[in-house]
């Protein structure tokens, strides 16, 4: 009697993830279900692969069969591990993805654990498995960082979820300066911020400092209630420190400033979410920050940030047609947006098998990139009639390159921002004379 085999379930054993990309839709094509039988024996829970099988996915694919029976067997086990899961509610199995932890072997484990244990349970968990109770860890799910005083089912964490392992300084104090250095900063960005929402609301001090928001066109948007005006400035202001750290290539700082930004969006309503495309802008950058980080196991999350992405992006900007006369309008500014959109897309689609998908996303990616190419030479020729390198390349971009058209674009464009001047002077000299005026007996303006 043949034994069974082991349950350990480790990239190491099995490092080929190009072969299974390549075997597992062929076994879902022909409804082939590994861990029933006659591949799983009921009764032993051994394993059994036909030749017929094997000699057939090794025709399609290329392979060895030793390297056939080998991803088979992988998948067979990764299949029985998840159902095993399902049937402990309260079990979570967690797949482990370790980064910058140079004395770990093994690049990804499994992990079991109650979905009543708190994060930081979860942490002595992982820094056991990994060797790691000299280090801090940083553990991150889905984009956002686990909270080591909150529970895990309160975290959105579940079953089958990659956690991804950031090893910080090894020094104590290094570590525990990092951790306070993070949270001092996220602190100060929401009291400055909400200083300024109190600004906003006043309006008594023009001498104080005060932000506005506003949309694409640049009106500003009044019709927010109080504790949305004062959300989106946090999870903007959040945005925006976290990609000066994403410049920086400092990945793990940058997901900790996007994590805090993306719980502030989502206390605004989905209608103020789909005027603007910040939201869109997160997402984009959270998986960004996968990217960078080599981080594709947890290809469902990046899915579902991808698509929230991109419906914000055609709302925004309308469809295909739309979008090509409102980026032209811009100058092309916004088009990298979409370059990076559908890289990421290529990139999501070939790690999920769907290789066509990914085929045309790369070339949708490539055709973008190619519209934002400008000549030198013609760049030099608008630069020497006294224009800026900014406005140049903006102009030729929004052109396709005509000359002629570009200084046209340029022209309009100066116009436009010298009105927006002349507007936005004209409404602090109003504020101004209401300050000096005040209010009539019944609190109205004069």
């Amino acid at each position: 009697m043949t034994s069974p085999p082991s349950t350990t379930t480790t990239m190491e054993e099995f490092n080929n993830k190009e072969l299974l990309d390549n075997v597992r839709p062929l076994l879902q094509r022909d409804k082939i279900r590994l861990w029933e039988p006659p591949f799983t024996n009921p009764d032993t829970g051994a394993e059994n692969f036909p030749e017929e099988l094997v000699e057939s996915v090794c025709a399609e694919v290329g392979s060895t069969t030793e390297e056939i029976r080998l991803a088979l067997s992988y998948l067979r086990r990764h299949a029985l591990e998840k159902l095993a899961a399902k049937k402990r509610t309260d079990l979570l199995t967690l797949k482990v993805r370790s980064s910058g932890v140079s004395n770990n072997k093994n690049s990804c484990i499994n992990v079991s654990i109650s979905s009543q244990s708190s994060g930081h349970e979860l942490e002595k968990l992982i820094q056991e498995k990994l060797n790691l109770l000299d280090q801090n860890i940083k553990m991150i799910c889905s984009g956002r960082m686990i909270q080591l005083n909150e529970l895990l089912q309160t975290q959105n964490v579940h079953t089958n979820a990659t956690i991804l392992v950031l090893a910080v300084p090894k020094s104590a104090v290094a570590s525990a300066s990092a951790d306070i250095q993070t949270s001092n900063l996220i602190q100060a960005i929401k009291e400055a911020t909400s200083i300024l929402h109190e600004n906003a609301r006043n309006k008594s001090n023009l001498s104080q400092y005060q932000l506005r928001i506003t949309d694409q066109q640049g009106r500003e948007l009044t019709a927010l209630s109080d504790d949305e005006r004062r959300s989106l400035m946090v999870a903007m202001t959040l945005h925006e420190k976290g990609r000066s750290f994403l410049r920086q290539r400092d990945y793990l700082s940058a997901l900790s400033l996007f994590s805090e930004a993306d719980n502030e969006f989502r206390q605004c309503s989905s209608q103020m979410l789909n005027s603007v495309d910040n939201w869109g802008l997160l997402n984009l950058d959270i998986v960004w920050c996968y990217l960078c980080m080599q981080n594709v196991n947890d290809l469902q999350d990046a899915v579902e940030r991808l698509v929230r992405c991109d419906t914000c992006f055609v709302k925004v900007y309308g469809n295909s047609f739309q979008r090509l006369k409102a980026l032209q309008k811009d100058g092309m500014g916004h088009m990298v947006l979409f370059v990076r959109l559908h890289l990421l897309q290529a990139i999501v689609a070939y790690h999920a098998g769907r290789k066509t998908d990914a085929k045309n996303l790369l070339g949708m990616a490539e055709e973008e990139a190619r519209m934002m190419r400008i000549e030198p030479e013609k760049l030099t020729q608008i630069m020497l009639m006294g224009y800026t390198t900014t406005e140049a390349r903006r102009g030729l971009r929004s052109a396709q390159g005509n000359i002629d058209q570009a200084i046209e674009f340029i022209i309009e464009n100066r116009r436009i921002r010298e009105e927006h001047r002349r507007d936005e002077q004209a409404r602090e000299e109003d504020e101004r004379l209401q300050n000096r005026y005040g209010r009539t007996q019944n609190g109205e303006k004069y």
